[in-house]
Parts: structure tokens; C-alpha cells; sequence
């Protein structure tokens, strides 16, 4: 047992896991084994496994705060989430100081749309610790999302130690750009550091450097080259394999996810973003748009998934909704679905069309690799609707009509907490359609069919 512990620490989890398989075969109450199993499982999210053995181990000590913390985060991985919110109390009411525990409990509350409780949980989690980044940056999250932007973003730097991947920032020899620096003449290196929908997000940004007269060097996805060289002639944007040797010429350099923190600080401040950031190739476009037009009915663009890695299993079961969902627009007969939808989909498709759902595909698009062909294909639809997934982002970027869904009036992400007019903040093409109390993808979607009328 003290071996497995020894190798858990050090990171070498097979290993750990294949000492404690061992000992719970000889004795499979073995407390501390079910314990160490139960943490191991959560480390490789393993959800499922880590409530099996979490519970087992419960049935041994019933009040063990560590193990009903495991057990809380994999039950929040699973998005049960008064579940999690039970195991967290329980553990709290052992450990009532226990700065982690109550981080978590504030990203349980955060995820049932409690969000008061949750920033206090977050504040109370940081009064015992004030180095505990991951209460840091969940509660950026929360405050975000209420509008809290400027709290939000200072804490939102804390996402380098505390967020989902910790990094370092990348290090460079000329000073960070700050607010003092507007109109002094500097040379900025707009950074990259996240996903291509936030880099799509928060490269939204570079307009309003554009608009100040600053220069920059813009730094995006591969993917994103061309667009951006198209739709801004004037910038210079360079992908990751080409920006070491851009930036070289720049006397500052800024995260353009830090960006937000001096342009985006109140409400008032999204009324600067830009109502379309990139335009699709025209002639793609208008290829794409003939095919689709060959028939009757208008073509809708959808895209009902979020594909997330093991860990970020809670993403994508909240951001996504089954393909059969999408039933409510297929039966209209003035729209014709078209499919959007990067990755691995052809189970989804198959079980839709066997329940007479209607998808048409571009073919020879590829919807991962070709952003290009994407925007294009966006464009040639009269609308989209959508999930939160880089497919909202792209209809957003270049000014399409979007429907971004989701149930239960609470955004998967901060980014899509609509403002007062029902709208992204980001993106004012993209309206947000929820069914506040519900719960339902199919009474969402329906919502949305209504909506494009």
C-alpha cells in the first residue's frame, strides 16, 4: 500500500492502480486500497470507476472528506450535480476548512446556475487559501458570466496555474502591453494560448487595436490563416509556426485571452464589437450555396456536438444535444438540414436517418480540417443553429444568422450568457435560445424551429 501511494504521487498510475487491484483481489475491503483506487480512477478521468470504488470505500468510513471529495468531482464530471453537491457538504461538514472542497462545491452550485452561492463558495475557498488558483479561476468563470467583468478578468489570470491546463505563459523578452501603453507607438504581439473558438472569441479584440491605430502581429490557428488575411488585408497575421519569427519586430506582447481584461470591463464596452470579424471566400461560398439551393426548402447549417477529451467530460455532455434532437427543424418542410458537424458522426447520422430525419452533407468537405470550406459553407446557409462548439463560433465570426442552444437558461460557458436583448455579447448575429426550467433538448429545438419560422 505504501508503495502504491509512493508511485501515485510520483505520477506513475498504472502502476499505483495495478498495486491496489492486487491488494483488493486478496482483501476487497481493503479501505485505503479503495481509497487510493477511487483518487487513481479520478486522475485518469474515470468517472464511473472512481464512484464504484469512492462508494465502497464509504461503505467502510462513511464520513472520510477525502473520499466523498472524489467522489464528488467524478459525480460533477457525470453532471450530477446534486449528487456532487450532497458528497461536498457531507465532506465539508468533516472538513470544514478545506479551501479545494469548497472551490468544487462553488463549481457544483456554478453548474445548477446558483451562481451567488457559488462566488461565495469561491470567496470563502480563497480567504483560506489565497493561492488556491483553481477556486481562482472558476470563480473568473462565474463572475464573467454575471457580468462581473472586471473582478472577472483580473481573476481570469489566474487560469496559467488554475485552469483546466496548466502552463506557463510564453515567456518573451519585451514587456507585457498594458493600459499605459495605448498610443505610445508600440509594435504588440497578440498571442495565442487557447482552442479555436476562443482564439476566433477573443481575436475580435485585434479590431479595436485596428481602431486605436495600434500595430500588432496577429497570431492565430493555421486554419484561420486565410481567412484573416482576407477579411484584413492590413493586419499582419502570421500561424504558430510562423509568429516566432514575426514577433521578432515587436516591442510588446500580449495574450490576446488577456485582451479582454483592458477592452472588455463592462457591459457598455460589448457595444465595440464588431458585427462580423471574417468574411468566407465569396466564390467557395457561392458554389456551396448553389448545390444546397438545388432544391426546395431553405438550407439550415446545425452542429450538435462538443467533442472534449476524458476530463473535460462535463463540457461536452452539457454543451452537446443528441443529433434526435434536431428532429423539431427536419420536420418542417421549408428547411432542409445541412450538416456542419466536424468529427466522427456516422453512428449519429445513421440512427437520424433511420428515424426519417433529413441531412444533407457537402461532400468532399472536410469539416475539421478545412475552416476555410467551413466559413463558406456557413455562409451559404440562410441560418444556423447550433450547440456551443467552434461551429457558433465561425457562424458568429462572419456575421451569419446563429441560433446557439442550450436548456435551462444557464451557458455552458461565460462567453454565451446572453445580454439584455437575448443576444452573444461576442457575436451579435448569434441569438441564444433557451427554455428557462426546462431541461429538454427537444423543447429547446423546438423553441428554435419557431424562431426561424
Amino acid at each position: 500500500m505504501a508503495k502504491a501511494a509512493r508511485l501515485y504521487q510520483s505520477g506513475d498510475l498504472a502502476t499505483a492502480r495495478a498495486l491496489c487491484d492486487e491488494i483488493l483481489r486478496s482483501d476487497a475491503r481493503h479501505f485505503y486500497a479503495l481509497h487510493l483506487a477511487a483518487a487513481i480512477a479520478l486522475r485518469e478521468a474515470r468517472a464511473e470507476d472512481t464512484v464504484r470504488l469512492a462508494s465502497r470505500a464509504l461503505e467502510l468510513e462513511p464520513d472520510h472528506a477525502d473520499v466523498l471529495s472524489n467522489r464528488g468531482a467524478a459525480l460533477r464530471m457525470m453532471c450530477r450535480f446534486e449528487e456532487a453537491l450532497a458528497d461536498y457538504d457531507r465532506s465539508l461538514s468533516v472538513q470544514p476548512a478545506r479551501a479545494s472542497t469548497l472551490g468544487n462545491r462553488g463549481v457544483a452550485l456554478a453548474a445548477l446556475g446558483r451562481y451567488g452561492e457559488a462566488l461565495a463558495c469561491f470567496d470563502a475557498a480563497l480567504a483560506i487559501d489565497p493561492d488556491e488558483a483553481r477556486a481562482r479561476y472558476n470563480r473568473a468563470l462565474a463572475r464573467l458570466t454575471v457580468g462581473q467583468y472586471r473582478e472577472g478578468w483580473i481573476d481570469y489570470e489566474s487560469r496559467w496555474t488554475g485552469g483546466e491546463k496548466p502552463m506557463a505563459p510564453r515567456p518573451f523578452g519585451v514587456p507585457r502591453f498594458t493600459e499605459h501603453d495605448w498610443g505610445k507607438g508600440h509594435r504588440t504581439a497578440l498571442w495565442t494560448e487557447q482552442g479555436l473558438g476562443d482564439q476566433l472569441l477573443f481575436s475580435s479584440l485585434a479590431t479595436e487595436f485596428e481602431a486605436r491605430g495600434e500595430k500588432f502581429v496577429l497570431e492565430v490557428d493555421e486554419r484561420l490563416v486565410a481567412a484573416f488575411r482576407r477579411s484584413h488585408p492590413d493586419w499582419e497575421v502570421a500561424s504558430p509556426a510562423q509568429s516566432a519569427a514575426a514577433f521578432a519586430s515587436c516591442d510588446r506582447a500580449l495574450s490576446l485571452a488577456s485582451a479582454g481584461g483592458l477592452l472588455r470591463d463592462s457591459e457598455h464596452s460589448f457595444e465595440r464589437q464588431p458585427a462580423a470579424l471574417l468574411s468566407a471566400d465569396a466564390s467557395r461560398a457561392a458554389g456551396y450555396a448553389a448545390l444546397l439551393r438545388h432544391g426546395p426548402g431553405r438550407p439550415i447549417g446545425i452542429s450538435w456536438r462538443s467533442f472534449q477529451p476524458p476530463a473535460r467530460r462535463f463540457y461536452e455532455i452539457t454543451k452537446s444535444a443528441p443529433l434526435a434532437d434536431f428532429q423539431a427543424l427536419t420536420r418542417k418542410s421549408d428547411i432542409r438540414l445541412v450538416d456542419l458537424q466536424y468529427g466522427d458522426t456516422a453512428a449519429d447520422r445513421e440512427a437520424f436517418a433511420s428515424n426519417g430525419g433529413r441531412l444533407e452533407r457537402i461532400a468532399g468537405l472536410d469539416l475539421f480540417n478545412d475552416i476555410d470550406g467551413v466559413l463558406a459553407a456557413i455562409e451559404a446557409c440562410d441560418a444556423v443553429v447550433t450547440i456551443s462548439n467552434v461551429t457558433a463560433h465561425l457562424a458568429g465570426a462572419i456575421g451569419k444568422r446563429t441560433l446557439l442552444v442550450y436548456p435551462s437558461a444557464n451557458p455552458p460557458f461565460h462567453y454565451w450568457s446572453p445580454n439584455a436583448a437575448g443576444r452573444s455579447r461576442w457575436y451579435p448575429s448569434v441569438e441564444i435560445v433557451t427554455v428557462p426550467g426546462f431541461s429538454s433538448g427537444p423543447q429547446v429545438l423546438g423553441r428554435a424551429a419557431k424562431i426561424l419560422g
